[in-house]
């Protein structure tokens, strides 16, 4: 484990030296303003990537240009999880991560994407103005050494394969992408199937050459990548509220001054209010659309069966991370509003 995070910091550290970066990643520029790197594994275009930019404009704006922030979409500084961990040793700035690669870090990270968590949007806004994240930051922070500044919705993941999927009995023995992360291939067993790790930017070949037969993303991403063409089933499971989490180096954020920590944890909060409507308003277009590029929407009849396997999976968090109080951070989130 320790040679493979050695190798993975250092191919984080060649990719910054090649984009013209340095190790020590935060610069400062001879007006006093603070330079630094900001990234994340999706498109150019995409959901994430525009409010990234929304984030980067008002940072500047409110502070006066006094913090500028590059921004490297689409796995330019590396993979997802090769970027998580140059902000732990602070080789990168700011990383828009995957709440289960978070929670590979520090366990109760992944309750807000454990399946069948969130109830609706009014439960999900709900939970965005609640206390318990910046509680739980709090600990990420003492535990693993980062911010976690906010919390940003990626989408509602849907089941995407080459045969229709009505229940997990119908995912028998299908292999379903998954990410390189353990909570990310609960879902491929919440869905029936048996997981199969893939990085996001293979998933297409993956899919293509049969090395999966099947994946799960919100119906953006599936849109983007255009997985649309390499399968044509669309199962509406909604299994998982999937999240991005702002993590930020603490070297990076102890450049800020006390009034730029509270405006960047401020707008940060702010354009997660903002990814959430923006991912709200796109879900229903982007299933049409889907539609329109020849997939078959699959409506399965009950969703009590997911939600059977996503129980017994609880339980085995409940134990696996019982000194952490998983069970207990999970259990508030989903009460949140009731």
């Amino acid at each position: 484990m320790r040679r493979r995070s050695v190798l993975v910091c250092a191919t984080v550290l060649l990719s910054l030296l090649f984009l013209g970066g340095t190790a020590g990643a935060v610069e400062k520029g001879p007006d006093g303003k603070i330079i630094m790197r900001m990234a994340h594994s999706s498109p150019v275009g995409n959901p994430t990537d525009i409010a990234a930019k929304k984030w980067i404009e008002l940072i500047g704006q409110r502070t006066g240009g006094k913090v500028e922030v590059k921004l490297f979409p689409n796995e330019q500084l590396g993979s997802e999880k090769a970027c998580l961990e140059g902000v732990v040793l602070g080789t990168i700035d700011i990383s828009l991560n995957d709440a289960a690669y978070v929670a590979d870090l520090y366990p109760i990270a992944g309750v807000f994407d454990f399946p069948f968590t969130f109830r609706d949007w009014d439960h999900y806004a709900a939970m965005l103005k609640n206390p318990i994240f910046p509680e739980m930051a709090t600990i990420i922070e003492k535990e693993v050494g980062v911010k976690t500044l906010s919390i940003w919705i990626y989408g509602r993941r849907l089941l995407i394969s080459k045969k229709p999927v009505r229940s997990p009995a119908d995912a028998k023995n299908m292999k379903i992408r998954t990410p390189p992360s353990g909570l990310a291939q609960e879902n491929a067993r919440v869905l029936g199937g048996i997981p199969v790790t893939i990085a996001f930017s293979e998933t297409y070949m993956g899919l293509k050459q049969g090395l999966a037969d099947a994946a799960e993303n919100p119906s953006t991403a599936i849109y983007d990548q255009k997985w649309y063409e390499v399968a044509k089933y669309l199962a509406m499971t909604n299994h998982v509220w999937n999240n991005e989490i702002l993590t930020m180096s603490k070297k990076a954020w102890e450049a800020f001054t006390p009034e730029q920590q509270k405006i960047v944890r401020d707008t940060s909060n702010e354009v997660g209010v903002f990814r959430m409507d923006l991912q709200r308003q796109l879900e229903t277009s982007r299933v049409d659309d889907l539609k329109k590029l020849g997939m078959e929407v699959v409506v399965p009849p009950s969703l009590d069966p997911y939600r059977k396997l996503a129980s017994d999976i609880k339980k085995k968090y409940t134990t696996k991370y019982a000194k952490y109080e998983w069970a207990k951070w999970h259990d508030r989130v989903v009460n949140i509003g009731k």
